[in-house]
Order: structure tokens, then C-alpha cells, then sequence
């Protein structure tokens, strides 16, 4: 079973999860945010990188070496934990007396089967777990293919470099919120919900290349414009798994900034451009923001 950290799989989220950050162009993915006391290197993660994605842009290196301490969607140590991973397990199982056949339309069933089956996945791998984590899991073996590891994620790589120097790691949320948070897509009617899944995947590799060449030329206007296309039909997941952590987000990394220390902070790379996007919001708090 792979391990599962939680990312979005549908609409602008399955963006979220697949964004390269690697770039060789004058522009990067790379953002400098200064207030009066301390300074933020905010940097666009992916969750799922390439090998040829590294080594990173020196200017991402150096962000590192001159920062005091990493932060993190979440600490990663604790995500990374037995104890973690298994409560993952357990909160993504279906009741007892359910599995997926019997939860989902005999049509939305066999759509998924034939899809799984396409990538190699036997549904009774995931028979018994919610359709969120069946149809993630399925998208991940997709991306695995298509050269994608997430060993190789960004997060991953920071995470593992400070831990490595001895140097402090801040989780902006919470283990139990970040469960929380995806488990609520349970909530969904299941057969819209992996239908929805189902469409992203058939567009998953074209999205992929056009999100990596803006990417590489640092063009964050591109990068709004597809996310927000993909979240037209879906304000409410917009507002939950964007707007309302990018808030939280900005108030909790502007509190940071006043302490008088520098900070590297890795977050998802579709939180940052926008008018409701981290960059923004620390704008609106009075610092001066810059694209390296």
C-alpha cells in the first residue's frame, strides 16, 4: 500500500499535487516576502517530483542556507510516523459491512475497475476504503508512471536536509487537521465524487506538461489561471482547501516574520498566486514581496 500524505486529487487539487518547481529561467518559484523584522523565503512545493528535478536553482539552495528554520504544511517527521500513517489507514476504511462495490453505482463501479485495472491497480486493494482514498491511491500509481516519485517531493527534500543540519521544522497545520480536512470529502456523494476523480485522471498528463512548462519559465499567471479553471465548478473545495488555509497561513507566517528570524517555507505551490493567494495576503500585511 503507498503511503498516503494527504493531498487533493480532484479538480484544481490534483494540480496541487503534481507542480514542479525546478527552474532555469531569470523567473523562479521562488519568492522573497520581507517585513521590518524578519525576512520569509517562500518557495512552491510539489509533493511529486522527477530525478532530473534535481539538484534545485542555486537561488533555492542559498534561500536555505540563509534561513534559521524550515516550515512545512506539517511537520513531516510526524506525518511520516507508523503512528501516523496508520491512522490514516484507519479513518479512510470503510464501515465494516461496506466496500466499494456496495457503496458506489454498479456503472461508477465498473468505470473505476476498468480504470484501475488500466494502471495496474486490483480494486481489491482498496475494496475496503473510502472512495477519497481509492481513487488518490489511484492517482498516485497514475503520476508514478509518468516518472513522478513522491520520495522526491520538495517537502520531502527539505524536510530530510533539516533534519540532517540540526535545524528547527514548523508545521503550519496540524496531523489531525490535514486528516480532517480530507476525510471530509467522504461527505460527497460517492458516485459524482470518483466520476469527478475519473475525468481528472483523463486529463492528468496534459495538465502535467502545461503546469511544468509554466513552471519552468516561472509563470505564475498561467499557473492562477488553470487552478482557477479547474475550481470554476467548485467554490466550495476552492474556499475550503485554499482560501481558508492560505489565510490561516499568512496570519500564522506574518507572526513568524516579527520574531526577527528568516524562514524557509516550502507549501504547495497553488497557494501562492492569486488575489486570496499567500503572496497576496502578505502584501496586504505590509511586506515586501519579490519573485527571485
Amino acid at each position: 500500500m503507498h503511503r498516503i500524505k494527504p493531498i487533493a486529487i480532484l479538480s484544481g487539487l490534483t494540480l496541487l499535487l503534481i507542480l514542479s518547481v525546478q527552474s532555469v529561467q531569470a523567473k523562479s518559484t521562488l519568492w522573497k516576502a520581507t517585513s521590518e523584522k524578519g525576512t520569509l523565503y517562500l518557495q512552491g512545493s510539489a509533493h511529486v517530483l522527477k530525478a532530473d528535478n534535481y539538484p534545485l536553482a542555486p537561488a533555492i539552495e542559498q534561500a536555505y542556507s540563509n534561513s534559521t528554520a524550515l516550515v512545512l504544511e506539517v511537520d513531516m517527521g510526524e506525518m511520516l510516523s507508523p503512528k501516523t500513517q496508520q491512522l490514516i489507514m484507519n479513518i479512510a476504511m470503510l464501515q465494516p459491512t461496506d466496500t466499494l462495490k456496495s457503496v458506489l453505482a454498479p456503472e461508477t463501479y465498473q468505470q473505476l475497475e476498468s480504470v484501475a485495472a488500466d494502471a495496474g491497480l486490483p480494486l481489491a486493494a482498496v475494496q475496503q476504503f473510502k472512495p477519497w482514498f481509492a481513487t488518490m491511491t489511484l492517482t498516485i500509481m497514475k503520476i508514478k508512471k509518468m516518472g513522478l516519485d513522491e520520495s522526491l517531493g520538495l517537502d520531502r527534500y527539505f524536510y530530510e536536509k533539516a533534519k540532517a543540519d540540526g535545524r528547527k521544522v514548523i508545521g503550519l497545520e496540524s496531523i489531525d487537521f490535514q486528516i480532517s480536512l480530507f476525510d471530509s470529502l467522504s461527505e460527497e456523494n460517492p458516485n459524482e465524487f470518483v466520476r469527478r476523480a475519473l475525468m481528472e485522471l483523463e486529463q492528468l498528463e496534459n495538465d502535467l506538461n502545461r503546469l511544468l512548462t509554466a513552471w519552468e519559465t516561472g509563470d505564475f499567471q498561467t499557473l492562477e489561471t488553470l487552478i482557477n479553471k479547474s475550481f470554476k465548478a467548485y467554490p466550495e473545495q476552492y474556499k475550503k482547501f485554499i482560501t481558508n488555509r492560505n489565510k490561516a497561513w499568512a496570519k500564522k507566517l506574518s507572526a513568524m516574520a516579527g520574531k526577527d528570524e528568516t524562514y524557509m517555507v516550502v507549501v504547495g505551490a497553488g497557494h501562492l498566486p492569486g488575489d486570496q493567494g499567500v503572496i497576496n495576503l502578505l502584501r496586504k500585511k505590509g511586506f515586501i514581496v519579490e519573485q527571485l
